[in-house]
């Protein structure tokens, strides 16, 4: 009976950790591909604000879940292969690591520059229609830009933003999408 419980355990994590960073890697991607380029062909600078702002912090709402569960999920794997004959365990940890690293890269170096730039410009643009950032700190709804970040705001358009925006997004999901190949490899050697 244990073997069997053990296996379903085995069997809801690896889909667990193999689709929640899928899922994640479809809507970056989607943001960086689909909906961005639209946006800056089509959209004057206010609206094009407007747009990339609400995109922006809806974004929270699936990030974060989708993220820490691929990390968690993945690194119960490693744990749970550790005797395993074959690399499943190393394999497991890379991607529980991969999918942990997007915590990181998004606080400590998005928020700081594009995204913080991002929100900064929004609300230099959309000022008169009362977007106001709050103080300064972590969050959707505050100012999270450098000194560095606001001056390279005041020199470019929205549409620089964005653009930007969406290049430095994509390396997202192209750590998620190497972490969602990791867990299957694993998967198919444990099994």
């Amino acid at each position: 009976m244990m073997g069997d419980e053990s296996h379903t355990t085995m069997s809801i994590l690896q889909a667990i950790g193999i689709t929640a960073p899928a899922i994640y890697t479809g809507f970056t991607f989607a943001y960086s591909h689909v909906v961005i380029p639209p946006m800056t062909t089509h959209a004057p600078p206010k609206l094009l604000a407007k747009q990339w702002l609400q995109a922006y912090q809806f974004a929270p709402v699936f990030v974060a879940p989708l993220i820490l569960l691929g990390a968690s999920s993945n690194a119960l794997l490693a744990y749970l292969s550790i005797n395993s004959q074959s690399r499943a365990a190393s394999l497991y940890a890379v991607a529980a690591l991969a999918n942990a690293s997007i915590i990181p890269y998004t606080l400590l170096y998005m928020e700081r520059s594009v995204n913080g730039a991002g929100k900064w410009k929004a609300q230099e643009l959309l000022r008169e229609e009362g977007v106001r950032l709050k103080e300064v700190g972590q969050g959707t709804d505050k100012d999270t830009a450098s000194d560095a970040a606001k001056r390279w705001a005041e020199k470019v358009s929205m549409k620089t933003i964005a653009e930007t925006w969406a290049k430095t997004n994509a390396w997202r999901y192209v750590i998620t999408g190497v972490a969602v190949m990791v867990t299957a490899t694993a998967t198919i050697m444990r099994n």
